[in-house]
């Protein structure tokens, strides 16, 4: 009989984990084609790495819940297991979803929920019902967001409001308003509350570079300043000296990292549903199957 060491183990393990790796690197590479070119290759890995990390704290252990984890990381945004405006992305057994998607939850929610893989699968189905009516299903919608957020103007026609809070709600409908309606006020009050306590850790006082920051928060996710899909935020937030003339200079940085970002490189998916055929169709077993079996 033949007995394999620990060593030995652990060395097919890691060919097992760098093949599978490599696997889920080809596949973002072949769907998210513009992620690739403006990341580059080693701020990629970099986020491959992240998606791997945060797959592995939810136990996910199969070749298709990590590919689909990955692609929602990349669709929704790093943190969007904890966005103030995705509340259906829960992790306990009952989800909680928003208005708008509950039928559709659940249905969903007939997948076996036993285990992790098995519920990342019914969030994905989620997520994307979610996506083609809040984006649009070639994603025209987040396309129009986009064109609006580069013209200054829009900026300046919100109406009055009652509240600032209730400007930065209105200012969110302008900016996409299939998008404020599948998610609802309620989660977008949320956001709103998230993302002006954030923008003022920061140092932004003035309206126009809160509703700057909170535009980013709406489009690319709450977190998006933590994330690694988006590392010119992170860094203009972060280099910059915590006086009040840096802090000024800080918001203005940030939007226009922003924009320049989001001219080469739309939140998106250009072949959704091509890339859920590919991620479905990967193995549901572990990718250290060669070991394990």
């Amino acid at each position: 009989m033949l007995v394999m060491r620990d060593t030995q183990v652990q060395a097919f393990e890691k060919v097992a984990v760098d093949h599978f790796q490599q696997a889920l690197l080809a596949h973002v590479r072949t769907f998210f084609p513009r992620h690739a070119e403006v990341l580059g290759p080693a701020q990629l890995e970099r986020v491959i790495h992240h998606a791997l990390q945060k797959a592995a704290r939810r136990n996910l252990k199969t070749e298709r819940a990590v590919f689909l984890y990955t692609g929602l990381l990349l669709m929704l945004g790093s943190e969007f297991d904890k966005d103030p405006q995705l509340p259906w992305v829960v992790w306990r057994p009952e989800p909680v979803p928003s208005e708008e998607v509950a039928g559709e939850a659940e249905k969903e929610q007939a997948i076996d929920q036993k285990s992790p893989d098995a519920h990342v699968e019914g969030l994905y189905g989620q997520a994307m019902k979610f996506l083609d009516r809040a984006v649009g299903a070639e994603n025209q919608f987040l396309q129009r967001t986009v064109e609006a957020l580069c013209q200054a103007r829009i900026f300046d026609e919100v109406p009055s409001a009652p509240s600032f809070g209730h400007r930065l709600l209105l200012l969110l409908q302008m900016l996409g308003p299939e998008r404020y309606r599948i998610i609802g006020e309620g989660p977008l009050r949320e956001l709103v509350r998230h993302g002006y306590e954030s923008a003022k850790r920061y140092g932004m006082v003035s309206e126009r570079e809160i509703m700057h920051y909170m535009a980013l928060a709406f489009v690319l996710g709450s977190g998006f300043v933590r994330d690694p899909l988006y590392p010119w935020a992170g860094s203009v937030l972060s280099s910059s000296a915590k006086t009040d003339g840096a802090a000024k200079g800080r918001g203005a940085a940030l939007w226009q990292a922003a924009l320049e970002h989001l001219s080469r490189c739309l939140p998106a998916c250009p072949r959704r549903a091509e890339q859920s055929a590919a991620a479905l169709a990967r193995p549901n077993e572990s990718y250290n199957r060669i070991i394990e079996g």
